[in-house]
Order: C-alpha cells, then sequence, then structure tokens
C-alpha cells in the first residue's frame, strides 16, 4: 500500500438479506454476505465480495486512487452487452488496517447501479 492510513470513525457491517447490485436492468450481484461501510462525509457504500459478483462483467481498468483511511483504490469497467460503466466498480487490494474488512470485496456506482434488498 502507498501512502499512509489515518484514522477516522468508519464503521463496517453486515447488511441485511441479500444484496443484488443491478446494471442497466441486469443482474450483476447477489449476495448474503455484503458489508456496509459508514464513513462520516461520504454516502454509504455496500461493499459485496468478489465471489458473488459475475466476473465476466468485469474489465480491468487503468484508474486507480488514494484514500488516507481505506487505501489504494483499483478499478474496473463494467461491461455487458447493453451497457457500459467506465470505472463503475472499485476495491482496495490492501486496504488500511482500518477497513481491512473489506479487503476482496467490491463496491459500485455510476447512474445505471441499483442495489436492491431482499429477505433471506
Amino acid at each position: 500500500m502507498t501512502g499512509q492510513c489515518l484514522d477516522k470513525d468508519i464503521k463496517i457491517a453486515p447488511a441485511k438479506g441479500r444484496v443484488h447490485v443491478i446494471f442497466d436492468d441486469a443482474e450483476i450481484a447477489s449476495s448474503l454476505n455484503a458489508l456496509e461501510l459508514d464513513e462520516p462525509g461520504a454516502p454509504l457504500r455496500i461493499y459485496i465480495p468478489r465471489e458473488d459478483v459475475r466476473p465476466d462483467i468485469l474489465e480491468a481498468s487503468e484508474t486507480h486512487t488514494h484514500c488516507p483511511y481505506k487505501g489504494d483504490a483499483s478499478y474496473y469497467t463494467i461491461k455487458t452487452l447493453t451497457a457500459t460503466g467506465a470505472d463503475g466498480v472499485w476495491y482496495y487490494p490492501d486496504p488500511c488496517p482500518l477497513v481491512e474488512p473489506i479487503r476482496d470485496h467490491l463496491a459500485f456506482w455510476g447512474d445505471k447501479i441499483e442495489y436492491r434488498t431482499s429477505e433471506v
């Protein structure tokens, strides 16, 4: 990991029920093990275990960013038969100790992304 990790009041908790990630009206992930990351000053983010995401829709991106609280993020572009979401997925391959639970989890964003939850 590059850079220093700073401390912040970030809370990580299991999401309730099954979380479905919808991209352009198609389900691209479904998980009973999603995590909610609550960071003050930022929107609530849902992180899905990599194994619960369709691998065929992920295309590696050259984009990388740094967060002083979470670490260095890498990105994927979402590609389906009907749509593309450039840098629509990010993850922390080597997260700061503060957010270690999100290792091997992916987060999604973009105007074609929708989260749905269902009871187990």
